[in-house]
């Protein structure tokens, strides 16, 4: 009867957690606003507009507009867009003055929180700045913040927790039951397991509250999809206590039934982590749900080793549990790396995030722990267990001690993976412009002058004018003044600033002219005394604000944002080719049948991969490609959407998608599945040499042909069409 009600146990919480709505999303990061920050607008927003990389809690998020006297502003009621990445307030008419814009929103799924802030300007009727002051502080919103401490120290305690579970369950499986003075052992080990689970559970639901702290904690549990997914982890562990406490009754049926419920109690966990958020949240989550069973089973595998050496001693039963023990520990390995190595490409875009992100740091610290971790898990592989095994001298006290430093090295390896759960994973931290200074020289009338402008981005900039003769020696002016011209629309009027001498041949001054992305020119007007002005002119494009694009897709979707399927499915391929090589050996000990299947197996793998990855729909390398050099700005995307509706719309469709109907053969790509697979180089490539054999023409020449800049704009512009455009 106790068996039956372990099995019925754990096939509730596997079917609990199977039935339990899926959810796409983990740290909500704004990536788009409207009106953008530091924006300086010609007349009132209709509505603030905030647009975030995943989807957000409609009751636990919000948007305050205060004015610069940090007073607040009514507004509209908040609004969720459907697909709950958008949220969205109208405004009543603003009167000119300088606003501020507080948001905070709550990921649907893990409840992580984030805040942030910015501010834009509503300029006076004549186009001036309004005469106040900003007196909000503080403001800016972090895109990569940095991870909750006490979110870290949960996810390692559960996953310790799995792995002292693992550590008593996964033993008495493969060891032979004539080891019994290890077997109470390995179930107190399991017992305690199940504690550190528990408290982990407790530490997670006060998390839940302090994240929503203006609902009751009975409907966060319940109306949320965090504290849905935190009732399976909580209805997992009685499942893995009855499972435990029947280990010595009936060691395979219980272990079964433990196993079930540590299964659901990290599926609980994968289906909140980075896996789930985003397109192919299915793919993802099976590589993380296999990525963490491998990492736990391993680790858990060596504590319980570790701990039977230590409890029985000497015993030649050694001598079969120690290849057994070999044979799974390796298996593990191989699924850990190679699981890893597919999850990357799913959270990373491109390798340069490995050190220019929070999570690319933390990832690579974790790569780095896994070096002597495979070292020493090496040593008692090829050497540790075989002396164990021989009962050498010294052991099993030299076997334990390096066991112990393997599991030791795994619980470091555990909890950069816990910081890695808490950390605003790769892809969704959007590149923001570089604040590279502008710094150009120009000469006429035998004057030298240098502009420098600092950071040169929409909004506030230090403007330093330098003026030298022939010679290189300074030359004083009584007026240096600069007019800034507005090229993209020529109905915004012009604006002058008058710099300040500072020294001798250089003068300076500071303010928000800069106040629409996209081309300026910068008049430089420079007069001395019984000499004629002069004039000079520079080309301007300061940094603007970044829109990114969220990538939308469904559970079995291309789960890596910049792999196409047919180089995932290649990789994929090549991991089965290198496993059935790793593990041909233990094949050949079967017959020749077995060995001539694995050849057969081997062949077809890495005869797969290469057609995969190099032979089907292959392009020029990477490294022979150009490279964007316009940064996807809102004036970018502006002009690369007007070009593409002129030139493209018409074959391409508006969204991106043909039109049917078409006398076009072959008929013209879905630019919605297709862009997302080609780097910006190869775009720019196909646009401007066009396709052969194919409608495409060449708009690098002939009539209505574009420039190499336009064509940048429409390769911008495509980024950021996505399948919800249908």
């Amino acid at each position: 009867m106790k068996l039956r009600r372990a099995g019925a146990l754990a096939a509730l919480a596997v079917l609990f957690a199977v039935l339990l709505p899926r959810t796409a999303s983990g740290h909500a990061a704004l990536i788009r606003a409207d009106p953008a920050e530091n924006a300086f607008l010609q007349r009132s927003p209709p509505a603030i507009s905030l647009t975030f990389v995943e989807t957000v809690d409609h009751q636990s998020s919000s948007i305050k507009l205060l004015n610069a006297q940090a007073q607040l502003v009514t507004t509209g009621v908040l609004v969720v867009s459907p697909d709950g990445l958008t949220l969205r307030v109208d405004l009543q008419v603003l009167k000119p003055g300088i606003y501020n814009v507080l948001w905070a929103n709550v990921s649907t799924v893990d409840g992580h929180a984030l805040r942030g802030s910015y501010p834009f300007t509503v300029l006076n009727a004549d186009g001036t700045l309004p005469a106040e002051t900003n007196s909000v502080a503080g403001l800016g919103s972090e895109p990569d913040p940095a991870p909750l401490a006490e979110g870290i120290a949960v996810r390692a305690l559960s996953l310790l927790g799995l792995a002292l579970v693992g550590a008593g369950v996964l033993i008495l499986l493969i060891f032979p039951a004539t080891l019994s003075s290890a077997r109470r052992g390995l179930r107190l080990c399991a017992f305690a397991g199940i504690a550190v689970l528990a408290v982990a559970t407790l530490l997670n639901l006060q998390l839940l509250r302090e994240t929503y702290p203006d609902r009751d904690l009975w409907s966060v549990v319940r109306e949320t999809r965090s504290g849905s997914y935190w009732l399976v982890r909580l209805g997992a562990l009685p499942i893995l206590a009855v499972g435990t406490w029947l280990l010595l009754e009936s060691r395979r049926t219980a272990s079964a039934a433990v196993l079930a419920g540590g299964i659901a109690y990290l599926w609980a966990y994968s289906a909140t982590s980075h896996a789930a958020a985003g397109a192919g949240s299915g793919w993802a989550i099976a590589f993380d749900m296999l990525h963490g069973l491998t990492a736990v089973a391993w680790i858990g595998g060596v504590v319980g080793v570790a701990l039977t050496a230590r409890l029985g001693g000497k015993s030649p039963d050694y001598r079969v549990v120690m290849p057994r023990f070999g044979l799974l520990a390796s298996v593990m390995v191989f699924l850990l790396l190679a699981t890893g190595f597919l999850s990357s490409l799913v959270e990373l875009d491109s390798l340069d995030q490995l050190w220019t992100t929070r999570y690319g740091w933390t990832l690579t610290v974790k790569l780095g722990l896994m070096m002597p971790l495979l070292l020493v898990a090496l040593y008692n592989a090829r050497r540790g267990a075989k002396q164990l095994a021989a009962e050498a001298p010294g052991e099993p006290r030299r076997f334990v001690r390096f066991a112990v430093a393997e599991a030791v090295l795994g619980g470091l390896v555990v909890a950069a993976a816990a910081g890695l759960t808490q950390t605003t994973v790769a892809k969704s931290v959007f590149d923001r412009p570089s604040d590279k200074p502008f710094d150009q020289v120009s000469t006429a009338d035998a004057v030298t002058t240098r502009l420098q402008i600092d950071p040169n981005r929409t909004g506030l900039n230090t403007y330093t004018i330098t003026l030298a003769d022939a010679a290189g020696q300074p030359i004083a002016a009584d007026r240096v003044r600069l007019t800034f011209r507005y090229l993209d629309d020529q109905s915004v009027g012009p604006s002058t600033l008058t710099l300040v001498a500072s020294e001798a041949g250089k003068s300076f001054g500071q303010g928000p002219y800069f106040t629409l992305e996209g081309g300026w020119r910068v008049e430089v007007e420079i007069r001395r005394a019984n000499v004629d002005d002069v004039k000079v002119f520079f080309q301007v494009r300061p940094a603007g604000n970044a829109i990114g694009t969220v990538r939308t897709g469904g559970d079995w979707a291309n789960p890596a944002p910049g792999v196409g399927w047919n180089k995932l499915a290649g990789f994929i391929a090549a991991l089965v080719g290198v496993g059935v090589v790793a593990f041909k050996g233990r094949v050949r000990r079967r017959g020749t049948t077995y060995v001539w299947a694995t050849n057969g197996a081997t062949l077809a793998a890495f005869g797969l991969a290469g057609l995969l990855l190099f032979g089907v729909h292959s392009h020029d390398a990477i490294g022979t490609l150009p490279t964007n050099p316009i940064f996807p700005d809102q004036n970018s995307i502006s002009h690369g959407r007007t070009i593409f509706q002129q030139n493209c719309a018409a074959c391409h469709g508006i969204s991106g998608v043909p039109p049917t109907g078409l006398d076009l053969s072959p008929y013209p790509l879905d630019l919605t599945i297709h862009v997302p697979v080609h780097p910006d180089g190869q775009l720019f490539q196909f646009i401007s040499n066009g396709i052969p054999n194919s409608a495409m023409r060449s708009w690098s020449s002939g009539r209505g042909g574009l420039t190499d800049e336009q064509i940048w704009h429409v390769v911008n512009y495509l980024r950021t069409l996505t399948a919800s455009d249908r």
